[in-house]
Protein backbone atom coordinates (compact mmCIF):
# COMPACT_ATOMS: atom_id res chain seq x y z
CA UNK A 1 0.00 0.00 0.00
CA UNK A 2 1.05 3.53 -0.71
CA UNK A 3 2.34 5.68 1.89
CA UNK A 4 0.31 8.93 1.42
CA UNK A 5 2.97 11.54 3.89
CA UNK A 6 5.85 9.53 1.93
CA UNK A 7 4.73 9.74 -1.61
CA UNK A 8 3.79 13.28 -0.36
CA UNK A 9 7.23 13.97 0.56
CA UNK A 10 8.94 12.35 -2.05
CA UNK A 11 6.83 14.32 -4.98
CA UNK A 12 7.75 17.54 -2.99
CA UNK A 13 11.60 16.40 -3.04
CA UNK A 14 11.41 15.84 -7.00
CA UNK A 15 10.10 19.02 -7.65
CA UNK A 16 12.76 20.43 -5.54
CA UNK A 17 15.45 19.07 -7.42
CA UNK A 18 13.79 19.97 -10.46
CA UNK A 19 13.95 23.61 -9.74
CA UNK A 20 17.56 23.61 -8.47
CA UNK A 21 18.08 21.95 -12.60
CA UNK A 22 16.04 25.02 -13.88
CA UNK A 23 17.36 27.83 -11.63
CA UNK A 24 20.34 29.08 -12.44
CA UNK A 25 23.53 27.93 -9.75
CA UNK A 26 26.04 29.88 -8.11
CA UNK A 27 28.16 28.93 -5.07
CA UNK A 28 27.06 30.53 -1.75
CA UNK A 29 30.60 31.26 -0.81
CA UNK A 30 31.95 33.07 -4.12
CA UNK A 31 29.12 33.21 -6.40
CA UNK A 32 30.91 31.13 -9.10
CA UNK A 33 27.98 29.83 -11.80
CA UNK A 34 27.67 25.96 -11.63
CA UNK A 35 28.13 24.69 -8.93
CA UNK A 36 26.10 25.34 -5.30
CA UNK A 37 29.25 25.10 -3.24
CA UNK A 38 32.49 25.04 -4.93
CA UNK A 39 35.66 23.22 -3.66
CA UNK A 40 37.46 26.37 -3.02
CA UNK A 41 35.40 28.09 -0.34
CA UNK A 42 34.30 24.24 1.36
CA UNK A 43 36.72 24.18 4.81
CA UNK A 44 37.93 20.80 5.63
CA UNK A 45 36.14 19.19 8.20
CA UNK A 46 37.91 19.23 11.77
CA UNK A 47 37.25 18.03 15.26
CA UNK A 48 35.49 20.62 17.21
CA UNK A 49 34.16 19.35 20.97
CA UNK A 50 31.23 21.91 20.64
CA UNK A 51 30.43 20.63 24.99
CA UNK A 52 31.40 17.72 26.87
CA UNK A 53 28.09 16.90 28.38
CA UNK A 54 26.36 15.80 26.57
CA UNK A 55 29.18 15.04 24.59
CA UNK A 56 28.83 17.05 20.93
CA UNK A 57 30.90 16.98 17.88
CA UNK A 58 30.72 19.60 14.85
CA UNK A 59 32.80 19.29 11.94
CA UNK A 60 33.19 23.22 11.05
CA UNK A 61 32.37 26.56 12.79
CA UNK A 62 29.63 28.87 12.06
CA UNK A 63 31.05 31.25 9.99
CA UNK A 64 32.35 31.90 6.03
CA UNK A 65 31.00 29.75 3.59
CA UNK A 66 29.46 27.00 6.29
CA UNK A 67 27.01 29.78 7.51
CA UNK A 68 26.54 30.67 4.13
CA UNK A 69 25.61 27.47 2.70
CA UNK A 70 23.46 26.64 5.98
CA UNK A 71 21.31 30.14 5.74
CA UNK A 72 20.91 29.08 2.36
CA UNK A 73 20.00 25.54 2.41
CA UNK A 74 17.58 26.36 5.61
CA UNK A 75 16.02 29.57 4.84
CA UNK A 76 16.28 30.03 1.00
CA UNK A 77 14.97 26.64 0.02
CA UNK A 78 18.92 25.77 -1.48
CA UNK A 79 17.90 21.86 -1.45
CA UNK A 80 20.81 20.79 -3.45
CA UNK A 81 22.97 21.80 -0.18
CA UNK A 82 21.49 18.44 1.69
CA UNK A 83 24.30 16.57 0.54
CA UNK A 84 27.27 18.55 1.12
CA UNK A 85 25.96 19.52 4.42
CA UNK A 86 25.24 15.69 4.90
CA UNK A 87 28.75 14.99 4.56
CA UNK A 88 29.93 17.34 7.16
CA UNK A 89 27.34 15.74 9.38
CA UNK A 90 28.45 12.70 8.50
CA UNK A 91 32.08 13.55 9.77
CA UNK A 92 30.74 14.70 12.81
CA UNK A 93 29.02 11.43 13.34
CA UNK A 94 32.21 9.37 12.80
CA UNK A 95 34.32 11.54 14.97
CA UNK A 96 32.00 11.13 17.41
CA UNK A 97 32.14 7.79 17.45
CA UNK A 98 35.66 7.87 17.37
CA UNK A 99 35.57 9.42 20.62
CA UNK A 100 33.35 7.11 22.07
CA UNK A 101 34.63 4.58 20.82
CA UNK A 102 31.10 3.26 19.33
CA UNK A 103 30.69 0.79 16.38
CA UNK A 104 28.86 2.28 13.53
CA UNK A 105 26.50 -0.58 13.51
CA UNK A 106 24.98 0.11 17.17
CA UNK A 107 23.77 3.95 16.47
CA UNK A 108 21.01 5.20 15.48
CA UNK A 109 20.33 8.71 13.80
CA UNK A 110 18.00 10.71 15.88
CA UNK A 111 17.19 14.05 14.61
CA UNK A 112 16.22 17.43 17.21
CA UNK A 113 12.56 18.58 15.48
CA UNK A 114 11.91 21.55 13.97
CA UNK A 115 8.92 23.78 15.31
CA UNK A 116 5.94 22.97 13.58
CA UNK A 117 5.60 26.54 11.93
CA UNK A 118 9.20 26.31 11.11
CA UNK A 119 8.53 23.10 9.31
CA UNK A 120 5.83 24.50 7.12
CA UNK A 121 7.98 27.32 5.93
CA UNK A 122 10.77 25.43 4.88
CA UNK A 123 9.18 22.93 3.25
CA UNK A 124 10.04 20.15 5.75
CA UNK A 125 12.14 19.21 8.25
CA UNK A 126 15.41 20.40 7.44
CA UNK A 127 17.63 18.52 10.49
CA UNK A 128 15.84 15.11 9.32
CA UNK A 129 16.69 15.80 5.57
CA UNK A 130 20.37 16.10 6.71
CA UNK A 131 20.01 12.87 8.64
CA UNK A 132 18.78 11.48 5.96
CA UNK A 133 21.67 12.52 3.45
CA UNK A 134 24.02 10.94 6.16
CA UNK A 135 21.92 7.54 6.22
CA UNK A 136 22.73 7.40 2.34
CA UNK A 137 26.23 8.46 2.53
CA UNK A 138 27.06 6.10 5.87
CA UNK A 139 24.39 3.47 6.01
CA UNK A 140 23.35 4.42 9.10
CA UNK A 141 19.61 4.11 10.14
CA UNK A 142 17.60 7.06 10.98
CA UNK A 143 14.30 7.70 13.34
CA UNK A 144 12.12 10.53 13.68
CA UNK A 145 10.91 9.45 17.23
CA UNK A 146 11.49 13.18 18.96
CA UNK A 147 8.82 15.68 19.23
CA UNK A 148 8.05 18.94 20.47
CA UNK A 149 5.11 19.77 22.67
CA UNK A 150 3.66 22.54 24.18
CA UNK A 151 4.62 26.24 22.71
CA UNK A 152 7.84 26.22 21.85
CA UNK A 153 9.34 30.46 20.68
CA UNK A 154 11.98 30.63 18.21
CA UNK A 155 15.31 30.42 20.04
CA UNK A 156 16.81 33.41 17.90
CA UNK A 157 17.96 36.58 20.25
CA UNK A 158 17.58 34.39 23.71
CA UNK A 159 20.10 34.40 26.12
CA UNK A 160 21.47 30.45 27.12
CA UNK A 161 19.02 30.98 30.27
CA UNK A 162 16.22 31.98 28.26
CA UNK A 163 16.60 29.12 25.92
CA UNK A 164 17.12 26.73 28.26
CA UNK A 165 13.59 27.84 29.96
CA UNK A 166 12.07 28.08 26.25
CA UNK A 167 12.79 24.03 25.82
CA UNK A 168 12.76 22.53 29.40
CA UNK A 169 10.44 19.76 29.41
CA UNK A 170 9.52 20.26 25.37
CA UNK A 171 10.19 17.37 23.76
CA UNK A 172 9.21 14.06 24.16
CA UNK A 173 10.79 10.97 22.76
CA UNK A 174 9.60 7.28 21.24
CA UNK A 175 11.57 4.19 23.41
CA UNK A 176 13.61 2.14 21.34
CA UNK A 177 12.87 -0.55 19.25
CA UNK A 178 15.18 -3.08 20.78
CA UNK A 179 17.89 -3.24 23.17
CA UNK A 180 21.32 -2.29 22.40
CA UNK A 181 20.95 0.73 20.02
CA UNK A 182 22.59 3.99 20.73
CA UNK A 183 21.32 7.14 20.01
CA UNK A 184 23.28 9.71 18.52
CA UNK A 185 21.13 13.33 18.38
CA UNK A 186 22.12 14.97 14.89
CA UNK A 187 21.44 19.11 14.58
CA UNK A 188 22.29 21.63 11.63
CA UNK A 189 24.14 24.30 14.58
CA UNK A 190 24.40 24.18 18.31
CA UNK A 191 25.11 27.37 19.81
CA UNK A 192 24.26 27.69 23.69
CA UNK A 193 23.63 23.26 23.98
CA UNK A 194 19.89 23.51 25.06
CA UNK A 195 18.24 21.98 22.10
CA UNK A 196 20.85 18.60 22.51
CA UNK A 197 20.52 19.18 26.12
CA UNK A 198 16.82 18.86 26.11
CA UNK A 199 16.74 16.35 23.48
CA UNK A 200 19.29 14.06 25.75
CA UNK A 201 17.28 14.22 28.74
CA UNK A 202 13.80 13.41 26.49
CA UNK A 203 15.48 10.36 24.80
CA UNK A 204 16.69 9.19 28.45
CA UNK A 205 13.82 9.19 29.84
CA UNK A 206 12.63 7.05 27.10
CA UNK A 207 14.82 4.41 27.61
CA UNK A 208 17.83 5.24 25.04
CA UNK A 209 21.35 5.04 25.96
CA UNK A 210 23.00 8.24 24.67
CA UNK A 211 25.94 8.68 23.37
CA UNK A 212 26.06 12.70 22.18
CA UNK A 213 25.26 14.78 19.18
CA UNK A 214 26.90 15.62 16.22
CA UNK A 215 26.52 18.75 14.08
CA UNK A 216 27.92 20.33 10.96
CA UNK A 217 28.63 23.28 12.91
CA UNK A 218 28.80 25.15 15.73
CA UNK A 219 28.71 28.63 16.30
CA UNK A 220 32.94 30.15 17.66
CA UNK A 221 31.47 32.14 20.61
CA UNK A 222 31.08 28.12 21.57
CA UNK A 223 33.48 25.91 20.67
CA UNK A 224 37.12 25.01 22.16
CA UNK A 225 40.48 24.55 20.63
CA UNK A 226 40.11 21.43 18.26
CA UNK A 227 42.66 18.32 19.46
CA UNK A 228 45.63 18.49 17.77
Amino acid sequence: MINRAELGRSTRELLEHLLDLVLPVRCVGCGAPELAWCDRCRVTPRSIAASAVPAVRAAARYEGSVRAALLAYKERGRRVLASPLGGYLAWAVADLERSAGLEPRAIVLLPVPSRPGAARARGGDHVLRLARAVAKQRGVPVMDCLRLVGSVQDSAGLSTAERRANLSGRMVALPPPSRGLVAVIVDDIVTTGATVCEAERALRSAGWAVAGAAVVAATPRRTVAPRS
